[in-house]
């Protein structure tokens, strides 16, 4: 596709850092973080990146997005020029979706919430994939980012020998997100649904 983009330059980070506020008390601040997302090369053809939680409601700038995801990130920020819009003058992430599984989903009150599985009480997502089996991916604001998040693969009667740390997320469709790391994984899924 060609396109014109009213911008001239685009800075690309490796990763960022972020704090957050505990979602059950909002004086107590977690300890920083650091986001990695390592592009493909030749030892890692997946590249490699943390999983994170983002709530994000998509809009005209955006393509349209699943909001409240885990997602693997790449940051990146504009440099332009030429005159930009003063929403486009942030941070942004490329995102790869991963979304809650509809097979846990209760109804409580009326209110549709995704809950735990019953067996292992971990939140099931699968990733987000287009027909041609690509990830489906999109840009977000850098904001949106919640929460880093452990996913572990759901496995089945057959795991694929070939499936390791650095290409488990691309091999695996299913995944559980690891909410006994830390007791803000399960609040932060809570609050944002």
């Amino acid at each position: 596709m060609n396109c014109s983009l009213s911008f001239d330059c685009l800075h690309v980070w490796q990763n960022f850092c972020m704090q957050w506020h505990s979602m059950q008390d909002s004086h107590v601040v977690g300890p920083a973080q650091t986001i990695q997302a390592l592009p493909p090369n030749s030892s890692m053809p997946f590249g490699r990146g943390n999983t994170v939680f983002i709530a994000y409601e998509s809009s005209e700038l955006l393509s349209p997005a699943a909001s409240e995801c885990m997602c693997n990130p790449f940051a990146c920020n504009l440099d332009s020029h030429r005159m930009i819009a003063s929403h486009l003058n942030q941070p942004f992430l490329y995102v790869e979706f991963f979304n809650f599984s509809h097979s846990s989903v209760n109804t409580f009150n009326g209110l549709r919430l995704v809950t735990p599985t019953p067996v292992t009480d971990m939140y099931l997502v699968h990733r987000c994939i287009h027909l041609n089996n690509t990830a489906l991916g999109d840009i977000v604001p850098l904001e949106s980012v919640r929460q880093v998040i452990q996913l572990i693969p759901k496995f089945g009667r057959e795991v694929s020998a070939a499936m390791n740390c650095d290409n488990s997320l691309q091999l695996a469709r299913e995944f559980y997100v690891n909410n006994f790391a830390d007791k803000e994984t399960f609040h932060v899924i809570l609050s944002y649904q």
